[in-house]
């Protein structure tokens, strides 16, 4: 409310007219349009990478996952995309915005490049019998953390412990790869 003859915020202070200053008619403008021209956190998004990520996550998971078709590509493609908007932070004006700019952005390149992948994907030796050829075929369905697993195993007889040696992983996520591979292979070759 107004004090007799003082604006709104400062009730002693005599204003431009009769009813209120300068300042204040300013801030019932901005209050009118929606806060303070467009900086306020509600349309600016979250402060914080915290914040954005609590609001964003799951739905940046969901959308990259609908355009990979792989959970594990599109967890990596949303926490790269995040690790982008925190370095930039400051900077940016619809951390939100900026964020799903950048996720399908990404997920459009590791489309293009799987695309190059399956366009140049080694071809077997053409000495081998049509039993491997078969083999061959099926190995490369598999991703490539259990193919590797699998190839060095039974093709390389490597122990399970030196496996995860050469690939910077657990001996039991190696057993795991391997066990995942094989049942991809056998499932394969069945049909």
């Amino acid at each position: 409310m107004l004090a007799a003859g003082g604006c709104r915020r400062w009730p002693t202070r005599r204003g431009a007219d009769e009813n209120c200053c300068e300042v204040c008619n300013t801030s019932i403008l901005l209050d009118v349009v929606g806060g303070d021209g467009g900086n306020t956190a509600k349309q600016r998004g979250p402060e914080t990478i915290e914040d954005l990520f609590h609001a964003e996550y799951v739905g940046m998971v969901r959308l990259a996952y609908t355009l990979v078709g792989n959970n594990a590509e599109a967890e990596e493609v949303v926490q790269d995309s995040f690790a982008e908007v925190h370095r930039r932070l400051g900077e940016i004006r619809q951390p939100g915005a900026y964020l799903r700019t950048t996720v399908v952005s990404r997920c459009k390149s590791l489309l293009r490049r799987r695309r190059v992948m399956n366009r140049h994907a080694p071809h077997p030796p053409g000495d081998l019998p049509s039993s491997a050829c078969e083999l061959w075929d099926v190995l490369n369905k598999l991703d490539e953390d259990k193919r590797v697993a699998v190839v060095l195993r039974y093709f390389g007889q490597y122990r399970s412990s030196e496996i995860a040696l050469v690939m910077d992983i657990p001996a039991a996520t190696v057993r795991s790869h391997v066990r995942r591979g094989l049942a991809v292979l056998r499932k394969e070759l069945e049909q």
